[in-house]
């Protein structure tokens, strides 16, 4: 038997593979790439721990802008009168005092303390800000993730489908010597190649699955298909520009610089605090023994900063702010770094992919099907079958992997950007 009589039996073979491959196939619900960083985002409960700051930060504003609580002062005693003269005890009775004062500072130090609540502010509102973004782009990330993996497996596993009815209709048939038991053994042990690319793509799948599920709060069985995404990647202004743009729009940087300026003011309250704190309000005082008596008034009370105990406390803050001061310049360095080496990886990735156009893997997908229809007429050697179907995996393999490389840098890029658009 040759193996131009064979050619009925595969066709008639091929399409029972399809549908048991189609009945395994798990139902997914699809799902954009911009519809899933908006219930990631929409439904993640880690974000309401910065909701909740930015709430906090706002008690602790209005707290910081009233007086200190007034202090009440009781007083109870006995009093005992003698005559001047003679020594002899005139009388003796209770005593007792109440003042209720209220402490008033002077310096702003109440201004101080809002502004450093306001920056605390800032800082809880930047810190969400923040938040979303790296959601949205680990989001977009896992999400193109899934997608390549999804694509990976079903290329590999439609090669793996197709060797393996190759090799059980050569085996079904006479041999005739024995090439065609070595061509059956070749093509399921390139089968077993092929399906093993497509269960690691198929772990790739659910680990990237579960950690989706787990940002969108669902449950972990639960499957979604990403609908193909935009594989555009547009030109970007050179590294130095986006280095000046990361230097403004940079949510740590940002965040960095806020935290520099409160510890300034916090600077500024230290040294305020040696300005005395003066308390003012009514007081009653009501005395009897021989007689009764009662006293009334406005009692005023200070501190004397006379031993400056404040200086530590200034030279503390001042140690904090030299510390923020060189943590926001580390931190200048180490992202204007990231900005170049993120950009350089995103344009090396882009230009190997400019030379691949968007038809490249369907090109390699449909040489692969003529490549397989050819072999089953006998055009073309076991060889170049099996070279052309690893190809047709490897290069789907190659093309995903790279276009991903170089969303995961375009994503970088635009989280140090603060999460704006870098087009030119």
């Amino acid at each position: 038997m040759t193996r131009w009589t064979v050619v009925a039996g595969i066709m008639a073979a091929a399409p029972v593979a399809a549908v048991a491959q189609d009945r395994t196939t798990p139902d997914a619900t699809a799902i954009s790439l911009d519809r899933l960083v908006q219930e990631v985002i929409a439904n993640n409960r880690e974000r309401q721990f910065y909701e909740r700051q930015i709430e906090t930060a706002g008690i602790e504003r209005t707290a910081a802008g009233r007086l200190a609580d007034p202090e009440m002062v009781v007083e109870f005693g006995e009093r005992r009168a003698t005559d001047p003269g003679t020594g002899a005890p005139l009388g003796d009775g209770q005593t007792y005092a109440v003042s209720v004062v209220q402490p008033v500072e002077f310096g702003g130090r109440i201004a101080l303390r809002r502004a450093i609540a306001e920056r605390q502010i800032g800082l809880a509102r930047l810190g969400l800000r923040q938040f979303d973004a790296t959601l949205a782009a680990r989001a977009r990330s896992l999400g193109y993730g899934l997608f390549a993996a999804d694509e990976k497996a079903a290329a590999a596993r439609t090669v793996a489908a197709r060797m393996r009815v190759l090799a059980r209709v050569i085996v079904s048939r006479d041999p005739a010597g024995p090439a065609p038991q070595l061509e059956a053994a070749a093509l399921q042990a390139d089968a077993i190649n092929a399906e093993r690319t497509a269960a690691t793509a198929d772990a790739e799948a659910n680990s990237i699955l579960y950690e989706l599920n787990q940002l969108r709060g669902t449950a972990f069985a639960a499957r979604i298909r990403i609908i193909r995404p935009d594989m555009s990647l547009p030109a970007l202004p050179s590294a130095t520009v986006l280095a000046s743009r990361a230097a403004a729009n940079n949510f740590e940087l940002q965040s960095l610089r806020a935290q520099f300026e409160q510890q300034g003011l916090r600077v500024d309250l230290a040294r305020k605090n040696r300005i005395p704190v003066v308390s003012v309000g009514p007081y009653y005082d009501h005395a009897r023994s021989d007689v009764r008596e009662t006293n009334y008034g406005v009692r005023l009370s200070t501190t004397l900063p006379l031993w400056n105990r404040q200086a530590g406390e200034v030279a503390a803050e001042q140690g904090r702010q030299a510390q923020a001061n060189a943590t926001l310049i580390a931190a200048e360095r180490r992202i204007d770094r990231d900005v170049f080496d993120q950009a350089a990886q995103y344009e090396a990735k882009r230009r190997a992919l400019a030379q691949w156009d968007g038809e490249s893997a369907q090109r390699f997908a449909a040489a692969a099907e003529d490549a397989d229809r050819n072999y089953r007429l006998g055009a073309i050697p076991l060889t170049t079958y099996t070279q052309m179907q690893q190809a047709y995996v490897d290069a789907t393999v190659a093309i995903l992997d790279t276009r991903r490389e170089a969303l995961e840098a375009l994503l970088q890029l635009r989280a140090l950007n603060g999460g704006t658009a870098l087009d030119r």
